[in-house]
């Protein structure tokens, strides 16, 4: 019955996210079936946790996982509509290359195995104390989290702050499960991962027009060892790789609006970016500099007005979820301080120490190998070309590297030192999707066609 219900829970998830992909990539005559795959993960994620938050606050129990189900099975009917129109049709990429068919085969071998290692380990600690507490929380009151939870400084520790995309998703699981089952909610955490790759080679496919590029670079990126071995990576149940994916996802789909034919590309692109935010908090930093980066490339492209509108849905749920959180009286974070004019002077001493961490940080090569020397090769060589687009992709790479360390400047630890080093690291995974890209477009010139790919 618990693999039953995890096939109803996957099901259901993956139909809603096909329908938002299929309506996504709607003006299209040619639909790529792993393209939409990708996306039928990452917006299934998105589809599923925002009815549960947003139905919760009307029904609970068995209704409520029904009418989410509905509702996901509405979405994806609309999608199959999508498909039955006479000028569009499915396709599946082929690899067109000897060299093309080893790097697929590598790379599927690669996913399966990382998959599998997934379900070797256990959940993390902010796996289990973050989100899975979560799920947990919800699941034992009939899928809504109780009011206590927010309000209670007891439970303080788990950040009741942080926005429900992962636990959310992973009640869903337990709600079908009809158990709290922590070994099969491990699979969520693989399949950001399963979906992130593929979507990078795609981007620099079409960006660049060398297939095998793109393959081989998703068949690097598990050799950085902050990936799969590392607090924070896809083994540990942690959601810094899955916002690092939903931000390459946005960043892909804007640079192929600058620099391909794609007419679907801008909302993919404002579709990814409004879920940004509802990973982690963090996400609203990231969140703030891509549509920053939007609104440039809009007015390159003379835009605004679709850029603005792109902007809006993510406001929204930034600002819904805060609101939310003010309603049920939720304990404020303690990790930061809200800064003021006197705060900043008096910790502005702080920016050194602040700065040699940091460097410190992405340049031990235990953590990252050389990821980010070739980061800095790919920006310096973007720089050069002067390609608008390319200068944008270097923007979105280097600015949340040069903005997160910042924030230490607010650490109420007794040691922000200590604060730092402890989670520094997983907010620059946050940018090793964008990374990998930008690395990727670095090895090959533009594309001066734009193909079907």
């Amino acid at each position: 019955m618990i693999l039953l219900g995890l096939a109803g829970a996957y099901f259901t998830l993956l139909v809603g996210g096909a329908g938002v992909a299929l309506l996504v990539l709607r003006a299209s005559t040619r639909i790529n079936l792993v393209e939409c795959a990708c996306l039928a993960w990452l917006f299934g994620v998105g589809v599923v946790s925002l009815l549960l938050w947003i139905g919760g606050t009307f029904s609970s129990g068995f209704a409520l996982q029904s009418v989410v189900a509905l509702l996901c099975l509405v979405l994806g009917f609309f999608g199959w509509r999508v498909t039955q129109r006479p000028n569009v049709y499915l396709a599946l990429p082929r690899p067109n290359s000897r060299l093309e068919w080893i790097l697929t085969a590598a790379l599927l071998l690669e996913l399966l195995i990382l998959f599998v290692v997934c379900l070797k380990h256990t959940l993390g600690w902010d796996g289990l104390l973050n989100w899975e507490l979560k799920a947990r929380y919800a699941f034992f009151n009939y899928g809504v989290p109780p009011g206590s939870y927010y309000s209670s400084p007891s439970r303080a520790f788990s950040h009741p702050e942080y926005p429900l995309a992962i636990p959310f998703t992973e009640l869903w699981l337990y709600l079908w499960m009809g158990e709290p089952n922590q070994f099969w909610i491990k699979t969520i955490f693989p399949l950001f991962y399963i979906a992130g790759a593929p979507l990078v080679a795609l981007f620099i496919t079409r960006l660049t027009g060398k297939r095998w590029l793109g393959l081989l670079i998703a068949l690097l990126i598990p050799f950085v060892p902050f990936v799969t071995v590392k607090p924070g990576g896809i083994i540990v149940g942690y959601v810094d790789i899955p916002l690092s994916v939903y931000y390459v996802a946005a960043l892909g789909y804007l640079l192929c609006a600058l620099e391909c034919n794609l007419p679907f590309s801008f909302t993919a692109y404002a579709a990814s970016l409004t879920l940004i935010p509802w990973i982690k908090s963090e996400g609203v930093i990231l969140w703030s500099l891509l549509a920053l980066i939007g609104l440039a490339a809009a007015l390159y492209q003379h835009r605004l007005r679709a850029a603005i509108l792109s902007t809006l849905p993510g406001l929204l749920l930034a600002v819904g979820w805060r609101c939310y959180l003010r309603v049920m009286h939720c304990v404020p974070p303690s990790d930061f301080s809200q800064p003021t004019i006197q705060l900043l002077s008096h910790n502005l001493s702080r920016l050194g120490t602040i700065s040699s961490k940091a460097f410190a940080e992405i340049t031990d090569t235990s953590g990252w190998s050389t990821f980010w020397l070739l980061v800095l090769v790919a920006v310096i060589y973007l720089l050069v070309t002067r390609k608008p687009s390319r200068l944008l992709l270097v923007v979105a790479v280097v600015g949340p590297v040069a903005l997160y360390p910042l924030i230490y400047v607010l650490s109420t630890w007794p040691s922000y030192t200590a604060h730092l080093t402890s989670s520094l690291p997983r907010l620059f995974l946050h940018v090793m999707f964008a990374g990998w890209l930008a690395i990727g477009l670095a090895l090959s010139p533009p594309k001066t066609q734009s193909g079907k790919i």
